[in-house]
C-alpha cells in the first residue's frame, strides 16, 4: 500500500473514531471464508484495498457455546388491562390518537372482573385510570343514552359489568383518594336512575368510599338523600355467582336475614357508618346514625350494641359500656337462642361476642376498671360458655395478676367442665388459647412471659400452630432478637398456612435481615424467594430495602426485576415512599456516581410519574458530582416528558444554568439554552435572563452575556438590584466592559438609583476587571471623599479579586495598605486563597444570584 494511501486510510480512521487494522493479514484472508453467514456485516468503505466482513475477533468456530447467556428484563406485572389504559391516560396527555375503543373497552373488562375474582380493592392509581377510560367508552354512546338503562349487548356496558365495577369499588382500599371519591360520584350519577339493583349498588359503593374517606357525614346525607326501594332478601336472579355471594355475606355479616321476612337494603349501609363514627369518637354522628336506623323502622340488634359498647370503650365512660353491655348481652342470647338451628348463625353470634368481650375486657385492664372487669367474667361464666369465651377469660386472669402456673391450673377447671357434654363439645386448651396469652404478653411488651406461655402449652401437649410462630417472630423481631425470629420463620416453613397472615411479620423480617450486619446476602435471599414462590405482595418498605440493598450490589436487573413485580400493584402514597427511597440514595454523595445515575435510570422507567421538584434536585446533585452530561440528561427527560407537572419551568431552567456555571461546562449551557429557545411554554423573565448572564459569563462568554443585558433593559419587566450585579460582574469578566460598566453606572446616576456599598463594589471591580486599577481606585477615593461610599473590607475585596494577574493585585493591595490600612487589616484576617497563576482571592463572599 503506497504510504500517501495508508496515511489517508489511517487519518480517516481517526477521524471516524473506528479502530485501525491491518486488512491484508493472511490469516484473516484464510478465515473469511468460513465467516458465519448470520453474523453481523459491515459495509464496504470507499478506497478501501481488502474489504473483510468480518470483525477481528477470536471465537470458537464462532460458536458462543462458552458465552453467559443474556439475562432477559422481566416484565412489569401488571393486573390486565392496566398497561392499555395508561397508554390511553398518556395518548391523551399528548392529545394524541388514543388507542381504538374496542381496545380500551376489552382493558375495562379484563380488569375489572379480574379484580372481582380475586376480591382484591381498586387502589387510587388503577381508580383513577378506570374513571378516564370509563368516560372515555361512554363519549361514544352519550352519557345518558338509553344503552345504559337496559341490558345492552355492548358488554362495557352490560348489567353485569357494572355490579363488577360497583363491587370492586365498594372495597376497602389501602387509600382512599380523590379519584375513588370521583369515581364513585360519577356511576351514582350515571346510574341512579334506571335500573333499581345498579342505583342501589352504586349508593351503597358512594357511601362506603366516604366512610372510607373519614367522611361518614357525607354517607349520611347522601343516604338520606336516596329514597331506596325496599328489597326482599331473596337473591336477584340478575346476580352472578360471585355477586349472589357477596351480597349474601354482606346481609349476613351485618343483620340476621333469617329472622325478617323483608330487608332493609339500606341497613348494612347504616351500620358500617355508624361503625365509622365510633372509630372517630364522634358521639353526635352516632346519634344521628342511630335515629335515622329507628325513623327506618329498623330493629335493635346486638350489632347495634356492639358499635354502642365499643362507642363508650372510646369515650372512657365505665356506666354507659356497663349498660351498653347489658343490652348486647340480652340481644346477642336472644339472637343465640334463635339461631340454634343454624351453625353459621351460631359460629357468628359467637365470634361478635367474642370481639365485644376481648375490647371489653382488654380496656378494663388498661384503664384500670377491673370491677366492670369481673362483672363482664361473671355475666359469660354463669352457663358454661363456649370455648372462645374461655380463652377470653384466660387473657383477663394473666392480665390482672395471675402467674402462669394459676393460668394453667384454670385450663384443668375449663376441663373438668366437660362432664356432661358430647366430646365434639368439650372445651380443651389449644393452639388458639395459646395464641391469645401470647397477644397478651406482646401488648405488654414482655417476650419473656410470651415464651412461658409457648411452653406452657408445650407441657401439655400443645404445639405451636402457625400463628404462635407468626406472634413468636413478631415479639422477637421487637426486642430485635433477629436470629430468634428467623428461627420461628424456618419453624413456620413446616406448617400449612392456610392465608397470608404471616406476611406483615415476614416482611418485618426481611427488613430487619437487610439492615442487620451480622447476617449474609443468601440470608435474606432465602426469604425473599420463599415469598416470591408464593407469589406474595412485598409491602412497599420491604420492596424499597431490597431495591436498595441489590442497587449496593449493582445488581441493577434485580432492581428492576423486583419494581417491575410489585411497583404496579401499590396505591399512589405507597408507590411515592419507594420512590422517595430511591430518590433520597441518589441524593447521597456517599453514593457512587454509577450507582447513581443506575438508580435515576430505573427510578425514570419504573416511576413515570415523579414531579418536577425531585427530579429538578437529582439534575442538581449530578451538577455537584461534576457530571454535567448526566444533569443535562436529566434535565433534557423532563423536556420532553408530557405531563404537566414534570415539564421544565423557569425555575428549572435557572437551577440549570446556575449548574452549568458552577461548572464552567459551555456544551450544557449551550444545550439547555438550545431547549430554552424551543420551549413554547415559558415566557422568558427577568430572572430568567439574569441566570443566563451568570451561566455565559462563568462559561468565559461576558460579552454573549452582556447581550442578555440588554434584552433586560429593552424587556418591560426590567432589571433587578440583582441584575444589575450581574450585569457588572460579565463586566468585570468581559473586553472593554469597563465601558459598558460605566455605561449602566451613569444610567444609574441619572436615574437617582439607591447605591449601597454592594453595588460600589460590584462598580469598581468591573472597572478594574479590564486592568483600569487607578480609575477604579480614584472612583472609590472620589466616593469616599463624597460620602458616598463607607469602604469596608468587602468594597477592598471586591476591588482585589477583579484587579487581573499578580501585578495589578499587588497595585491594589499597596494603594489599599496605604489609603485604608485598617480595613486593609480587617480584610486581611479572613484569609485568602490562591490560584495556580498566583492570583489571590479573600474568603468574601461575592457570589450573585438571578
Amino acid at each position: 500500500m503506497p504510504s500517501s494511501h495508508l496515511t489517508r486510510q489511517v487519518f480517516r480512521r481517526l477521524l471516524a473514531n473506528e479502530p485501525i487494522v491491518y486488512r491484508g493479514c493472511l490469516r484473516r484472508q484464510a478465515y473469511s471464508s468460513v465467516a458465519s453467514v448470520g453474523g453481523p456485516q459491515y459495509r464496504r468503505r470507499q478506497n478501501d484495498s481488502f474489504a473483510i466482513r468480518m470483525p477481528q475477533r477470536r471465537t470458537f468456530f464462532n460458536l458462543g457455546m462458552f458465552r453467559k447467556p443474556r439475562r432477559e428484563r422481566k416484565e412489569a406485572d401488571m393486573d390486565p388491562g392496566i398497561e392499555k389504559m395508561m397508554e390511553l391516560e398518556k395518548l391523551q396527555r399528548m392529545r394524541a390518537r388514543p388507542p381504538p375503543q374496542e381496545e380500551i373497552k376489552k382493558a375495562l373488562r379484563d380488569f375489572i372482573y379480574s379484580k372481582q375474582d380475586s376480591r382484591t380493592a381498586m387502589e387510587d392509581t388503577q381508580a383513577r385510570l378506570v374513571l378516564l377510560s370509563l368516560k372515555h367508552c361512554l363519549e361514544s354512546v352519550g352519557e345518558g343514552s338509553e344503552v345504559l338503562h337496559q341490558e345492552s349487548q355492548d358488554p362495557v356496558f352490560a348489567t353485569k359489568f357494572y355490579k363488577a365495577l360497583t363491587y370492586t369499588l365498594g372495597r376497602p382500599p389501602r387509600q382512599v383518594s380523590d379519584a375513588h371519591l370521583e369515581l364513585a360520584r360519577y356511576l351514582f350519577e350515571l346510574l341512579r336512575t334506571g335500573n333499581a339493583v345498579l342505583a342501589r349498588g352504586t349508593a351503597t359503593a358512594y357511601c362506603k368510599i366516604w366512610c372510607y374517606a373519614g367522611s361518614p357525614n357525607k354517607a349520611l346525607e347522601l343516604l338520606q338523600s336516596i329514597d331506596f326501594p325496599m328489597a326482599k332478601p331473596s337473591m336477584s336472579p340478575e346476580l352472578g355467582a360471585e355477586e349472589h355471594q357477596e351480597e349474601g355475606e354482606a346481609v349476613e355479616s351485618s343483620m340476621n336475614q333469617q329472622q325478617t321476612p323483608i330487608s332493609d337494603p339500606v341497613t348494612p349501609v347504616l351500620l358500617h357508618t355508624l361503625r365509622t363514627f365510633v372509630s372517630m369518637r364522634d358521639s353526635s354522628g352516632v346519634e344521628r346514625t342511630l335515629a335515622i336506623m329507628q325513623d327506618r323502622g329498623v330493629r335493635e340488634s346486638y350489632h347495634t350494641a356492639a358499635c354502642l359498647v365499643e362507642m363508650a370503650i372510646v369515650q372512657g365512660d365505665a356506666d354507659r359500656a356497663q349498660r351498653h353491655w347489658k343490652d348486647f348481652t340480652r340481644l346477642a342470647f336472644a339472637e343465640l337462642d334463635q339461631s340454634r338451628n343454624s351453625p353459621s348463625g351460631v359460629s357468628s353470634v359467637s365470634s361478635n361476642q367474642k370481639q365485644v368481650i376481648d375490647k371489653l375486657l382488654q380496656w378494663c385492664m388498661k384503664v384500670g376498671h377491673l370491677d366492670l372487669g369481673h362483672e363482664v367474667v361473671r355475666d359469660v361464666m354463669q352457663d358454661n360458655p363456649p370455648k372462645p369465651i374461655w380463652d377470653a377469660v384466660f387473657v383477663w386472669a394473666a392480665g390482672t395478676g395471675k402467674g402462669v402456673d394459676e393460668v394453667g391450673r384454670m385450663f384443668d377447671v375449663m376441663e373438668s367442665s366437660n362432664d356432661g357434654i358430647p366430646p365434639d363439645s368439650w372445651r380443651t386448651a389449644d393452639a388458639a388459647t395459646i395464641n391469645g396469652l401470647v397477644k397478651l404478653a406482646i401488648s405488654k411488651d414482655d417476650p419473656y412471659m410470651a415464651e412461658r406461655f409457648i411452653a406452657l402449652g408445650r407441657e401439655r401437649g400443645i404445639e405451636p400452630d402457625a400463628k404462635t410462630l407468626v406472634l413468636q417472630m413478631d415479639y422477637r423481631l421487637s426486642v430485635k432478637d433477629i436470629d430468634g425470629a428467623l428461627t420461628a420463620y424456618k419453624n413456620l416453613q413446616y406448617m400449612d398456612l392456610s392465608g397470608d397472615e404471616d406476611l406483615p411479620v415476614v416482611n418485618r423480617l426481611i427488613v430487619a435481615l437487610s439492615s442487620s450486619k451480622r447476617h449474609d446476602f443468601d440470608t435474606v435471599m432465602n426469604v425473599v424467594a420463599d415469598l416470591s414462590d408464593r407469589q406474595a405482595r412485598f409491602d412497599p418498605l420491604t420492596t424499597s430495602t431490597l431495591a436498595l440493598l441489590h442497587l449496593n450490589r449493582d445488581e441493577i436487573h434485580d432492581v428492576i426485576d423486583l419494581l417491575n413485580t410489585h411497583a404496579y400493584h401499590y396505591s399512589s402514597a405507597e408507590r411515592t415512599s419507594i420512590r422517595d427511597a430511591l430518590v433520597s440514595y441518589c441524593l447521597d454523595m456517599e453514593t457512587p456516581t454509577s450507582r447513581a445515575w443506575d438508580a435515576y435510570s430505573i427510578i425514570r422507567d419504573v416511576f413515570d410519574e415523579l414531579p418536577r421538584e425531585p427530579r429538578t434536585e437529582l439534575m442538581s446533585s449530578f451538577f455537584r458530582r461534576q457530571r454535567p452530561d448526566m444533569a443535562v440528561h436529566v434535565f433534557n427527560h423532563m423536556r420532553t416528558h408530557s405531563r404537566a407537572d414534570t415539564i421544565p419551568t423557569i425555575d428549572t431552567y435557572i437551577s440549570a444554568f446556575l449548574g452549568t456555571a458552577r461548572l464552567r461546562d459551555l456544551e450544557s449551557l449551550e444545550v439547555v439554552h438550545n431547549q430554552l429557545k424551543l420551549d413554547f411554554n415559558i415566557n422568558i423573565t427577568t430572572p430568567l435572563r439574569n441566570a443566563l448572564i451568570i451561566a455565559y459569563t462563568a462559561c468565559s462568554r461576558p460579552r454573549k452575556a452582556l447581550g442578555f443585558w440588554d434584552d433586560i433593559v429593552a424587556s418591560r419587566e426590567g432589571p433587578s438590584y440583582n441584575s444589575l450585579h450581574i450585569a457588572l460582574r460579565a463586566c468585570e469578566k468581559s473586553p472593554f466592559g469597563d465601558l459598558k460598566a460605566k455605561e449602566i453606572w451613569e444610567k444609574l446616576r441619572k436615574m437617582n438609583v439607591d447605591l449601597d456599598s454592594t453595588m460600589w463594589a460590584s462598580y469598581v471591580a468591573a472597572l478594574a476587571g479590564n486592568g483600569n486599577v487607578a480609575a477604579a481606585c480614584k472612583t472609590m477615593e472620589d466616593a469616599d471623599a463624597d460620602r458616598e461610599l463607607d469602604v469596608d473590607p468587602f468594597v477592598l475585596g471586591s476591588l482585589f479579586a477583579g484587579a487581573p494577574g499578580f501585578d495589578r493585585q499587588g497595585d491594589v493591595e499597596a494603594w489599599a495598605r496605604a489609603k485604608y490600612p485598617r480595613e486593609w487589616a480587617d480584610l486581611e484576617k479572613l484569609g485568602c486563597e490562591e490560584d495556580e497563576a498566583g492570583t489571590r482571592a479573600f474568603y468574601i463572599d461575592r457570589s450573585v444570584t438571578p
